[in-house]
């Protein structure tokens, strides 16, 4: 497929013809072949645009892994609409943040998907931001009172079912255009706004069958969210070259064990921990028999047993790299001997994807790039990359060197220009529940709750888990209420975000430089970590 069309909507006709009894999609059982989520894509997107759904304008997609997401990305990309991917984690703030910051014109929700109140969600979300929606579509039980809620608010309400069900007007497919629109963590207390076009996306997919080995018989779980880089990696990958994806909605060990034994799942990639847990759980390797490779991202560096496991349960495993501005899986360590260094398969990192891709580690200090081995931080260079982040050209040319390298904020070492290792983040960002968060917001958030002067979050660690754990320093005359900021954290931030213990001190532990006065936040995940162990 070298020569084959870089906007979806040209590449999902194509695959239509030369595909159209290959399953693309296997949702809960249901399976979907690509001729029909052809026809689903552009019936829905006939009708998405009768609404008023056009090109530039920007959708956010609060839903699950399903089916409903793929249709929704494929007819906004048809449109040339740009996806706003929302975790369906997020709680009020962060929602309001998408909505506002991210001038969404759209928004399509679940809202009764596994008991989450999206409609008391959005209750909390302040009115003026609210108002700038052109309309809600929704998915599920258009009567139920969930809907009622939201269109009481005074959205315009629009039913799903209908939307996809109903013939449609063919409308023209826009070609290259913006596409999706990752949350990803930055340094400051906002998350920036990560876009890719369709171009880079499918390029980027390409380059994942190739490099991932995959063929007319590969079947690839999507586990990871689809609202974030991992998981739409995963997904696109496998739908744009003609494969099939199994997607899960909702991922537990059970689950994603029963997935791989009754598709003959091939090709999965997750975090550590989640690996582990599944190698763990295996009755035999027989569960393994179908896989050919297993990708994790080392998320839970406590984990120290995945390879004695899956030698003994005979799984294919390497370590990847990737992140929302240079898409996920953008490097994986080689498996054989002639593609790289395999003494470092096992470790985070990869030999990039992509053939014109380059890679090479610098000091931070300096700007000096290094000798392979030593380490800095990873700047990579790669046709999967960004086109920048949202409304934000200031912090787009920060991350860019003039010579078109992303300034990763790893730090890690060369082995050749396209082989490397990850080594730490080079921050103090945190990986909760797979997801990189900054610490500075949850920070904000804790600041704002009462009796509050100034909070300092890390992440500290319990066996295989990173668990956020927040110090603060309380107002004069006041006294600490964690149960009261526990709850209001629960009411703006995912679950993930919200700290487990909040320790009152009088001061935090610092120290001068010549520059400033520096916060030690190693002492502080230390302190974390004697409480976590505490507790256990």
């Amino acid at each position: 497929m070298a020569q084959a069309p870089f906007f979806f909507s040209q590449r999902l006709t194509e695959l239509a013809k030369t595909h159209a009894q290959q399953i693309a999609l296997i949702d809960r059982d249901s399976e979907t072949t690509f001729a029909q989520l052809e026809q689903q894509a552009k019936q829905l997107a006939g009708n998405l645009h009768a609404l008023g759904i056009k090109h530039d304008q920007r959708v956010a997609v609060w839903l699950p892994n399903c089916l409903a997401w793929v249709q929704t990305f494929l007819a906004c990309a048809h449109l040339g609409a740009t996806v706003l991917a929302v975790n369906t984690r997020f709680r009020s703030k962060e929602v309001a943040d998408i909505i506002g910051r991210g001038k969404a014109d759209w928004l399509v929700i679940w809202p009764e998907f596994k008991g989450i109140a999206f409609a008391d969600i959005l209750a909390d979300v302040p009115a003026d931001v609210l108002a700038r929606l052109k309309g809600i579509v929704t998915l599920g039980d258009f009567q139920s009172p969930a809907v009622r809620a939201i269109a009481a608010r005074g959205c315009a309400v629009y039913d799903y079912a209908r939307l996809i069900d109903t013939p449609s007007t063919p409308h023209p497919a826009v070609g290259n255009a913006g596409a999706i629109c990752f949350t990803t963590s930055g340094t400051t207390s906002l998350p920036k706004f990560v876009l890719h076009d369709q171009h880079t996306l499918i390029v980027h997919g390409e380059a994942m069958q190739e490099a991932y080995g995959y063929n007319a018989d590969s079947r690839i779980l999507a586990s990871a969210p689809f609202c974030g880089a991992f998981g739409f990696s995963t997904l696109t990958g496998g739908l744009v070259t003609g494969c099939t994806v199994v997607s899960e909605a909702v991922s537990d060990t059970h689950s994603t064990l029963t997935q791989l034994r009754r598709h003959r799942v091939s090709h999965t990639y997750a975090n550590n921990e989640s690996i582990l847990k599944l190698l763990e759980a295996a009755d035999s390797p027989a569960d393994f028999a179908s896989c050919k490779l297993f990708g994790f991202a080392n998320f839970s560096p406590a984990v120290t047993s995945l390879l004695e496991q899956a030698e003994r349960n005979h799984l294919p495993l390497t370590g990847l790299y990737g992140s929302s501005e240079l898409q996920a899986l953008v490097a994986a360590q080689p498996t054989h001997e002639d593609a790289g260094d395999l003494r470092v398969r096992y470790l985070a990192g990869g030999k990039l994807i992509h053939p014109t891709a380059r890679v090479r580690v610098t000091d931070p200090s300096t700007g000096k790039i290094l000798a392979t081995g030593e380490s800095g931080e990873i700047e990579i260079f790669s046709p999967s990359l960004m086109i920048g982040y949202l409304d934000n050209p200031e912090a787009t040319a920060k991350a860019m060197t003039t010579d078109g390298f992303f300034k990763t904020g790893d730090l890690g070492y060369a082995l050749s220009e396209q082989q490397f290792v990850f080594q730490a983040r080079m921050g103090d960002s945190m990986r909760l529940s797979g997801f990189l968060v900054n610490p500075a917001e949850i920070e904000q958030t804790v600041e704002s709750l009462p009796g509050v002067k100034a909070c300092q979050v890390v992440g500290g660690t319990l066996g295989t888990k990173t668990l956020p754990v927040a110090f603060v320093i309380l107002r004069e005359g006041e006294q600490a209420d964690t149960v009261g900021w526990t709850a209001a954290c629960k009411r703006e931030m995912a679950g993930y975000k919200v700290p487990v213990h909040f320790e009152v001190v009088t001061s935090f532990p610092s120290v001068e430089s010549a520059n400033a006065v520096k916060i030690q936040k190693n002492k502080l995940r230390d302190m974390a970590d004697a409480w976590l162990a505490k507790r256990s």
